[in-house]
């Protein structure tokens, strides 16, 4: 039997976030030293970059009490003492920590408890942050193999499949990251394009513009789609009937357990309309799922 792995990094958030504080305050020792050098030449400069570090300076102490904590968070879960290491994650996560080796670790804790509604919420949150990490992907599965519901899902025309899976390989921002280096691109496509005598270095440089502009449009509707996918949210009721409108009294439709993955499709006073993976829609209290 294989059992879900612990992944213990650093926190990227709080490191990233550190490293640029680092740069800043390299900045800043570099002005002081000009700026003591050369007396009054850069008085502004100085100024400017010291008031700058100045303001970040509890961004950076925030940034060292998380990864301090995140790293007794880990020696806790190393500890086999769960519970206490779970809520500890939890408070990194209160404390506006987004990173995915954070949720990873709150899913282990709970996969331990034996939470699997909770582990599976974190998995797929750590998911939506790295899309590619197989760890990740692994203990998701394993997950899921302990709940109740196995829903196949709905059958889809192979191209919309290997389209949405392809969207589902980068996070947002990252696909507009490489949106924007295809903008540069061509920008220098098109300036070379204009520099250019020879009609045969034009056409060349045509072609190139014609290919990164079509290239960027791809990336910016790959970000879009991954930013305004349908909300998902997991179940965790231990049992809930999903019923055919917004209301007691109306049709029972099917029962999903704790753990159970849905689309949330729209909300109506406590209620709220979900689909799940085989294409079946009812609607449910909204009080018995968590958004991821």
């Amino acid at each position: 039997m294989q059992y879900n792995r612990f992944l213990s990094t650093q926190s990227l958030s709080a490191q990233r976030l550190m490293n640029r504080l680092t740069v800043v305050a390299t900045l800043d020792h570099c002005c002081f030293s000009m700026a003591h050098r050369n007396s009054f030449r850069f008085p502004v400069v100085f100024v400017v970059v010291f008031a700058f570090v100045w303001a970040l300076q509890p961004h950076y102490a925030f940034a060292q009490s998380a990864e301090r904590s995140f790293a007794r968070a880990n020696e806790t879960y190393k500890n086999a003492d769960y519970k206490r290491a779970a809520q500890m994650y939890e408070d990194l996560v209160k404390e506006g920590i987004e990173a995915e080796e954070v949720y990873f670790n709150l899913g282990n804790c709970y996969y331990k408890l034996g939470n699997m509604s909770a582990a599976i919420l974190n998995y797929e949150r750590a998911q939506r942050l790295a899309p590619t990490d197989e760890d990740i992907d692994f203990n998701l599965e394993l997950a899921k193999s302990r709940i109740t519901d196995k829903i196949d899902p709905a059958p889809q025309f192979f191209i919309i499949k290997w389209w949405r899976m392809f969207v589902a390989l980068a996070t947002p921002s990252a696909w507009s990251l490489v949106g924007v280096v295809f903008v540069w691109l061509f920008c220098i496509a098109a300036a070379l394009f204009f520099i250019a005598r020879s009609p045969t270095v034009k056409k060349t440089f045509f072609v190139l513009g014609i290919v990164t502009l079509i290239c960027a449009t791809l990336m910016f509707t790959f970000a879009f789609q991954q930013q305004h996918k349908a909300v998902s949210a997991i179940v965790f009721a231990s049992s809930v009937v999903i019923k055919s409108e917004p209301q007691e009294v109306s049709k029972d439709l099917f029962v999903l357990h704790e753990g159970t993955k849905v689309d949330v499709l729209g909300t109506d006073g406590e209620w709220c309309k979900v689909r799940i993976a085989d294409g079946s829609v009812g609607w449910m209290r909204i009080n018995t799922i968590r958004v991821i």
